[in-house]
């Protein structure tokens, strides 16, 4: 199975764009595989939330909450580790859109990515909700309680471009547009780090990921077409500009899709707070060469500790590649990250590397890596604007050739951060 868009009839002829699955066969039949998928505007995302909303629950939006997935382009299991880390906000998106609700102290949602409707007492319950992506809802609805701040009935559609378990922040994406679409409804307005800090609690508290603090803060504080170096200790950022129209970036699905509360990615954050413990240290950013050689009689916690330290060398190295419009530099560097995330810390996977390894030796391209927790999801690559087409392309029939089935392809810009709305759409 893989995920494709199915054009759908709805009422007075209108068609939109919804996600689903199918078959190999289903696919050839309905569509003409394209390289380059062509992904739903934001306005479109609105247009399509609130005609499931009157389909779903006969009601009219009133309220909406918006929030960009990410990229990371470099500074991968840096965050955790108090280190730099340097994302971009990207043009796929987490739509709310949401009106009263119609039952009493319940708040109703259904995705439309998922074809499914969930159900949550206000009033909370015994345990965590049992669908996981509901999680992120119920606990940012619970942060922002304990904060004050009440949520009323809602009945609520989202809608989304971002491919859940692709490494591109989705889940991110949902928890901000959650603080912010309750912030419309309830007229309350939170502090944007109030609203990080809500949704790292709900990933960490009720998702059960122990994150950092990468995706919620470029999901929050994206800029467009700026990328986010956020220091991850002392929380202060600054905006970089990107390297300009003339180079692209390519996002390209693997097609494994990755789950970080699986216990793989929690087993790499305990083998770095290891590491630090060993060589007396608070935390991993403040290791040099010589820790690096005092960890010779623990060969895994040395290279987890080595890919850390590198890393962070890395995003310093490229913010100046940016800030110089060095494209080759910047280019370098993401294959560099991946040689140590697949070598040393070991969270790529055969079907990464595969689909890596295409990407860099394909005509224009500058650069890959794999990007978000690992496991699986999708790489970034770096590519000449001018033979972008042709590139995508190339890898993706080659790398189709290997998995036996389509890949997701999109190229992506650096957009501005989440918002909240009170609308009629």
């Amino acid at each position: 199975m893989y995920a494709y868009r199915e054009m759908v009839d709805w009422p007075a002829g209108r068609k939109h764009w919804l996600s689903g699955s199918a078959t190999s066969a289903t696919f050839k039949e309905k569509h003409v595989l394209k390289m380059i998928e062509t992904t739903p505007s934001l306005n479109e995302l609105i247009e399509q939330a609130g005609e499931l909303l009157r389909l779903q629950f006969g009601t009219e939006p009133t309220w909406m909450g918006i929030a960009p997935g990410r990229v990371n382009l470099i500074g991968e299991h840096t965050d955790y580790n108090q280190g730099w880390v340097l994302p971009i906000a990207i043009d796929l998106y987490t739509v709310l859109v949401a009106a009263p609700g119609t039952v009493p102290n319940t708040i109703r949602v259904f995705s439309a990515s998922l074809g499914e409707q969930a159900i949550l007492p206000l009033a909370g319950g015994d345990g965590r909700h049992p669908l996981i992506w509901m999680r992120y809802v119920e606990g940012v609805i619970t942060e922002y309680r304990n904060l004050g701040v009440m949520c009323k009935e809602m009945d609520i559609v989202a809608v989304s471009s971002l491919p859940m378990g692709g490494g591109l922040s989705s889940s991110a994406a949902l928890a901000l547009a959650t603080a912010h679409l309750i912030e419309a409804a309830t007229a309350q307005t939170m502090t944007s780090e109030e609203r990080i800090a809500v949704s790292v609690s709900a990933e960490r508290g009720y998702a059960g990921v122990p994150c950092g603090i990468m995706d919620q803060t470029v999901v929050e504080l994206g800029r467009a077409e700026h990328a986010l170096l956020l220091d991850c200790q002392d929380e202060i950022f600054s905006h970089v500009p990107c390297l300009g129209s003339h180079i692209s970036m390519l996002v390209i699905h693997s097609g494994v899709t990755h789950s970080l509360a699986s216990g793989a990615y929690a087993a790499r954050r305990g083998e770095c707070e290891l590491a630090a413990t060993k060589l007396g240290l608070s935390s991993l950013r403040f290791l040099e060469p010589d820790h690096i050689n005092a960890l010779g009689d623990h060969p895994v916690l040395m290279k987890r500790a080595r890919h850390v330290m590198t890393e962070n060398r890395r995003v310093h190295a490229m913010v100046t590649a940016l800030r110089s419009g060095d494209k080759h530099c910047a280019g370098a560097l993401l294959s560099e990250s991946h040689e140590s995330l697949r070598d040393d810390f070991a969270v790529s996977c055969d079907s990464v590397d595969r689909l890596v390894a295409l990407a860099q030796a394909e005509e224009g391209v500058l650069g890959a890596r794999m990007t978000g927790g690992g496991f699986g999801g999708c790489v970034i690559v770096l590519v000449r604007s001018e033979v972008v087409d042709a590139a995508a392309k190339a890898i993706c029939r080659r790398y189709t050739e290997y998995a036996g089935k389509p890949t997701q392809c999109f190229t992506v810009d650096a957009v501005a951060g989440a918002r909240k709305m009170n609308t009629s759409v």
